[in-house]
């Protein structure tokens, strides 16, 4: 049986059906809304009924929709939102590529379906200390294989992580966070909150590693030796008349990627690029070299427009990088028949696409060089070469504005992170007016 209850001088009315828990209606912004009260107790659902009027009373007078959105309805609303700005080109695609699966491994599989709007800072405290060890004592350390896409549709697995999060992780997916929860502001479904930053304790000596002029020397002299020293790869051969014998090939597929990686370094440590900026490069960005390259080598010069990382700028390479250039222009001719268009990426594989990453062939030389640690144990990267430019130019002099200026960051990043000059190197002028001994 239905019970009705119209509360005098309340703009809502409650009913009850054969002892259920209370439930009231009430009409807001054109709707008729139902919700239950979630107790048997007249006088509670009352008391229950009011708040969540003036709730939503507030809600609608601010501007706030009147409906709970849960957040991972937000979230993938969020998403298609990425989605449809990054066919517009008006996101980087790396925000579809990367944050994609983040949003929904992490962020949806945390917060779920709870409303947005009930979502407080200390949750998102919560949250913090909870993905931190996702991958070792949280829901992750049950997965075993991670499921990834490549750029060009390629399907593979890959071991999950077992570690912790790192503070650079962590620091990039509460851009992320704080992304979602603006838009959902602008939407409409929630008030502004202040999302915490990531709490977690540095290393004492964080700077990433860099190479010394001698392991740069050691480092250029292995991807020499490994493109020469080449071990040949023996075929047997069995000819329709019965001969047989054993026939030396050279991998040509293995001896171009070689001389891709030389060219990648030798660009990279006389440039100062980031690997992004590398990665977008394409040849009408490499400006004055179509048309000098004729011209004998003392009389060419370039400039390199680079972008990456959401900086842009032109950079003033050293000219050791012009031999590379011809190296890999003269490639590209080889094996895909033709000269490179200017859109055509200047670090290409054997069909003429970009490479989207030298990672995996870098690190193999550096465990060739038996470069891949630091003096601190720290694993070296591509970005290592970027740090060698800018620890070069300081030992040769050059300004710290300069060189900030020509590499796309700011003098206190080179003094914190990249200027690992060794004070041997600088030793003459750490002793002005003097002689030594």
């Amino acid at each position: 049986m239905l019970q009705r209850l119209n509360p005098s001088n309340q703009p809502f009315a409650l009913f009850q059906r054969d002892g259920t828990n209370w439930s009231m209606r009430y009409t807001m912004d054109g709707r008729q809304i139902r919700k239950s009260l979630g107790t048997t107790d007249e006088a509670e659902a009352n008391r229950r009924a009011n708040e969540i009027w003036h709730e939503q009373n507030y809600r609608l007078k601010h501007g706030l929709s009147i409906v709970e959105h849960a957040f991972s309805d937000v979230a993938e609303e969020f998403i298609k939102k990425i989605e449809r700005e990054v066919e517009r080109k008006e996101r980087s695609e790396d925000h579809q590529t990367y944050w994609l699966p983040k949003i929904r491994r992490f962020l949806i599989g945390y917060f779920g379906g709870r409303p947005i709007d009930k979502i407080t800072s200390p949750d998102i405290e919560r949250y913090l200390e909870w993905r931190k060890t996702y991958w070792t004592s949280g829901p992750g350390s049950k997965i075993e294989n991670i499921r990834c896409e490549r750029e060009d549709g390629r399907i593979f697995s890959r071991p999950a992580p077992r570690k912790i999060a790192s503070l650079s992780t962590m620091k990039g997916e509460m851009v992320i966070i704080r992304s979602i929860f603006q838009q959902a502001v602008r939407w409409g479904y929630c008030q502004l909150i202040v999302v915490p930053s990531p709490n977690i304790r540095k290393r004492v000596d964080n700077r990433r590693p860099s190479l010394t002029p001698e392991e740069y020397e050691k480092l250029f002299n292995t991807a020499l030796e490994r493109i020469s020293h080449l071990q040949p790869k023996t075929k047997d051969i069995k000819a329709k008349d019965g001969r047989e014998w054993t026939m030396q090939v050279t991998p040509k597929n293995i001896k171009a990627d070689r001389i891709r990686l030389y060219c990648y370094i030798e660009i990279m440590a006389h440039s100062g690029m980031r690997p992004t900026e590398a990665k977008n490069l394409v040849w009408a960005n490499i400006v004055g070299f179509k048309k000098t390259r004729r011209k004998p080598i003392a009389e060419q010069d370039v400039r390199l427009q680079v972008q990456g990382k959401g900086k842009h700028g032109t950079a003033v390479p050293l000219l050791d990088v012009i031999p590379a250039l011809h190296m890999l222009w003269q490639m590209f001719e080889t094996e895909v028949g033709r000269e490179p268009n200017g859109d055509d990426p200047v670090f290409a594989d054997t069909e003429g696409k970009a490479i989207a990453s030298f990672k995996r062939s870098f690190n193999e030389l550096l465990k060739a060089a038996d470069l891949e640690y630091d003096y601190r144990g720290v694993r070296r990267t591509s970005y290592s070469l970027r740090h060698y430019y800018i620890s070069s130019m300081i030992i040769k002099g050059v300004s710290v504005h300069d060189i900030a200026r020509n590499t796309r960051t700011s003098i206190e990043m080179i003094d914190k992170h990249y200027a690992q000059v060794s004070t041997e190197y600088i030793k003459d002028k750490l002793r002005p007016g003097q002689t030594e001994w």
